[in-house]
């Protein structure tokens, strides 16, 4: 009978024993978090609970934000009578088997590891607040004891800086200024020799200033002269004051209407073009040689165009007559008997006013490089892809001053490593 009593005594105090292991005593700390190529990398210690003789323990270390997790390697630690018989099983079971590893108890093991948490596998970890915990489970003589899970004080993974580099735009002075709401301004790498060929109508920013027929004499109160002469005299005057940009060179092209001779055209052409050089002259303080006269002539290219565009009466006779007739003198007389007159009636009254033109009118610029628009520029393109290094470790040195207040790209500074004990656990 007194063995019987001892035996269930030593039973209900064994199990006693293997309750009381289900409330492990561990502790578990991050020693630092840093950004890593696209993750991040986690240093983490813990200590191994130690069970009874015939008692064992499976810890898992894992990352969680409360929604996600990630489970990091587990690891076994067992007691003497533990390993004993777990020994024994697997030889009595099958004598070609191994033994699976574990950590023997009566060591105060202490399991230091490295983690790497990539972002492409677990984007949310990016900009999150993650706890380092370990579930801890049981396993003695009478039961298995349920997951017991222990956790570490928060760490946040934060979001890697990406700065912006906004280029600075060169200083294009006040030229380049103006040039935003004056297309009629273009800097001098855009100049074009006039030919023949061009369509001036057609260039965006030209302006023109008009005559009457037959009259080189520049009227400032002629149709929309006005705006266009007060314009051309402003822009010029604003640049020339300014000392990072200068005008390089004012274009014009002097046209006519093919309304009459040939000679008497070219002659329209050329006085036209020079009448309105004059008249900048006598505004702003300039001499000839900022000046490019062309003499366009009689503008066929131009009154070829405008009526390809049109739905005029006889539009493809017109074409044609423009096309075939080299002589430009045969070339009104044909055009003149087209439709009994009518054709060039109309040519008359509503398109060949817009040829009696100084025609095209074109301001170049150039200024002076800004220097330090260029240094700022190829510094922020040395700073592509290179910052977060260079970042980490200024907030490393400002940890240890606090002089180094606030990192002057928006966030707190604060130390990435080592992180403080974790102090009492929380079940």
């Amino acid at each position: 009978m007194k063995r019987f009593f001892l035996i269930i005594t030593l039973t209900v105090m064994a199990c006693i024993d293997a309750i009381s292991q289900t409330s492990p005593q561990m502790s578990l700390r991050v020693d630092g978090v840093e950004r890593e190529g696209n993750g991040y990398r986690v240093r983490y210690s813990f200590t191994l609970p130690q069970p009874a003789s015939d008692y064992s323990y499976q810890v898992t270390p894992l990352f969680t934000c409360g929604t996600d997790t990630i489970f990091e390697e587990s690891v076994t630690v067992r007691g003497k009578l533990n390993a004993k018989k777990l020994r024994r099983r697997v030889v009595l079971g099958d004598r070609n088997a191994t033994v699976p590893s574990y950590v023997p108890s009566g060591i105060d093991s202490v399991i230091t590891r490295t983690a790497y948490l990539p972002t492409d596998r677990y984007p949310w970890v990016v900009g999150s607040t993650l706890q380092l915990c370990t579930s801890v489970e049981g396993e003695g003589c009478c039961e298995v004891s349920p997951a017991v899970v222990l956790c570490c004080d928060s760490f946040l993974c934060e979001r890697p800086f990406h700065p912006v580099f906004s280029p600075v735009e060169d200083n294009t002075g006040k030229a380049g200024e103006l040039q935003r709401n004056n297309p009629v301004l273009q800097h001098i790498s855009q100049y074009r020799p006039y030919d023949s060929s061009r369509i001036l109508r057609k260039e965006e920013g030209a302006l023109y200033v008009f005559f009457p027929l037959d009259k080189w004499t520049l009227l400032h109160d002629f149709r929309d002269n006005a705006a266009t002469l007060d314009t051309i005299v402003s822009i010029t005057r604003q640049i020339m004051a300014d000392s990072t940009s200068s005008v390089k060179l004012i274009q014009i092209i002097g046209l006519a209407s093919p309304e009459g001779s040939v000679k008497r055209n070219n002659l329209l052409g050329q006085n036209r073009a020079a009448a309105l050089r004059d008249y900048i002259k006598q505004r702003v303080k300039t001499g000839n040689a900022m000046f490019e006269l062309c003499n366009g002539g009689e503008a066929w290219t131009e009154l070829r165009d405008q009526i390809a565009d049109s739905n005029i009466e006889g539009r493809d006779q017109l074409l044609n007559i423009i096309d075939t007739e080299k002589n430009p003198d045969e070339r009104e007389r044909k055009m003149k008997r087209l439709n009994g007159g009518k054709t060039y009636k109309y040519l008359k009254d509503n398109v060949l006013s817009d040829q009696r033109n100084s025609g095209y009118i074109r301001i170049y610029y150039d200024y002076v490089p800004d220097s330090a628009a260029a240094v700022i520029n190829r510094a922020s393109e040395l700073c592509r892809g290179t910052y977060d290094a260079p970042h980490r470790r200024v907030r490393r040195a400002c940890a240890e001053r606090p002089w180094c207040g606030s990192l002057h790209d928006g966030r707190q500074a604060r130390s990435p490593t080592p992180f403080p004990s974790c102090g009492s656990l929380r079940q």
